[in-house]
C-alpha cells in the first residue's frame, strides 16, 4: 500500500511538471507571435512613412520647377512651362535638397535611402486651348517633345491632363527593417490652375 501511494505522488508530480512546461512554453509562443506582429507593424509603418516623405518631396520639387512664362501669361492668359530644360534644372536641385541627397545622388544621412536616386521621368505639360504640348526630359538630358488633344493626354499615373502640368517619377532602394532592400518608384503629377485669370 505504501508503494502505491508514493508511485501516484510520483505520476502526480510529474503531471504538474508537464503541465507547467506547457504553459511556459505557450506563455513564450505567445511573447515571441506577439513580439514579431509588433516588428511587422514597425516595418510597414516605416514603408508609409518614407513612401509620404517621398511624395511630399516630389511634390515640393515639382512646384520649384514650374515657373510660369509671365510674358505669355500677360498676353494671353495662359499658364505656360517656357523652358522645360531650366524647368528640369530647377527640379533636381529642388529634389537634392528635399531628399537631402549630396552631388552623387545619395542620402546623406542613409536611414531611410540606400541606394543614389534616379529620375526616372520628368514631364512638362504645357495646356492651350485645344492642344497638349508635352515635353519629357530623358536621362543625359534630351528632350523628346510631343502633342495631344486636351482631354485624350493623361499622365504615366493615370491622370488626365486638363491644365499646365510637371509630373515627375524617381526610383531608388529604400531601407527597411533588419538590413532589408525593397527597391521603391514613386510618381507625383501637380497641376499649375488658375482660377479665373488669377494666378
Amino acid at each position: 500500500m505504501r508503494r502505491g501511494r508514493f508511485l501516484r505522488q510520483k505520476t502526480d508530480g510529474k503531471l504538474c511538471a508537464q503541465a507547467g512546461q506547457v504553459h511556459w512554453f505557450l506563455g513564450m509562443y505567445f511573447v515571441l507571435l506577439l513580439i514579431l506582429l509588433v516588428a511587422t507593424g514597425l516595418h510597414i509603418k516605416q514603408y508609409e512613412v518614407t513612401s509620404g516623405y517621398m511624395e511630399d518631396a516630389l511634390a515640393a520639387s515639382n512646384l520649384a520647377s514650374a515657373v510660369i512664362d509671365l510674358e505669355e501669361y500677360g498676353r494671353s492668359h495662359v499658364l505656360r512651362i517656357a523652358d522645360p530644360v531650366l524647368a528640369y534644372g530647377r527640379y533636381c536641385q529642388a529634389l537634392r535638397g528635399n531628399l537631402n541627397l549630396d552631388e552623387t545622388w545619395q542620402c546623406r544621412n542613409g536611414e531611410l535611402i540606400a541606394s543614389p536616386v534616379l529620375v526616372v521621368r520628368y514631364i512638362v505639360y504645357n495646356v492651350s486651348e485645344e492642344a497638349v504640348y508635352i515635353s519629357e526630359i530623358k536621362e543625359g538630358g534630351r528632350v523628346y517633345e510631343s502633342t495631344g488633344s486636351v482631354g485624350t493626354v493623361r499622365a504615366p499615373n493615370g491622370i488626365l491632363i486638363e491644365h499646365t502640368a510637371v509630373y515627375s517619377e524617381i526610383s531608388c532602394t529604400v531601407k527597411g527593417m533588419w538590413n532589408t532592400e525593397v527597391k521603391a518608384e514613386k510618381g507625383k503629377l501637380i497641376d499649375i490652375v488658375a482660377e479665373g485669370n488669377e494666378i
